[in-house]
């Protein structure tokens, strides 16, 4: 018989390999399994991020003219989709205006719908590079950075 030799030839290192690897296959097995359960809440957990800008104008519920970089003397407004606006109470939400590390304002949001937007006066916005939270308490749930230039004379 030319095939395999019987099992007592074999060795218990031999044994206790072969036992390892199969846990080993399993294991990875069931991991994979649940990976792919984890990855579809995370999927859904994304869905819901919040989305938002820094624009000149809010027109007809959408914002207007967004950038990154702009001139003094504008008035900005920060807009923020929230799609799982029923999560948050209307008086937790604060939108948080940074020159630097210096806080420049700190405004209740005012929501429409799944919107939540404020606004910073053109005589607040000096030169520099700023930034806008959108927090809910103690967590944080966005932020955007921007910078004032001199406006051209």
């Amino acid at each position: 018989m030319a095939g395999l030799p019987p099992l007592r030839y074999l060795r218990k290192t031999t044994i206790i390999v072969i036992v390892v690897f199969l846990a080993f296959l399993v294991h990875r097995v069931v991991n994979s399994l649940m990976e792919n359960e984890v990855v579809q809440d995370v999927d859904e957990a994304e869905l819901s991020l919040v989305q938002s800008v820094i624009c000149r104008h809010i027109v007809s519920g959408s914002p207007f003219g967004q950038d990154s970089v702009f001139e003094e003397n504008i008035r900005l407004y920060f807009y923020t989709a929230i799609p799982n606006i029923k999560d948050y109470k209307d008086d937790t939400l604060l939108t948080v205006w940074y020159r630097g590390l210096d806080t420049v304002q700190t405004v209740p949001c005012s929501l429409t719908g799944d919107v939540c937007f404020s606004m910073i006066a053109p005589s607040l916005l000096q030169p520099g590079e700023w930034s806008v939270d959108l927090v809910d308490k103690q967590r944080l749930l966005s932020s955007r950075q921007f910078r004032i230039e001199p406006a051209e004379r």
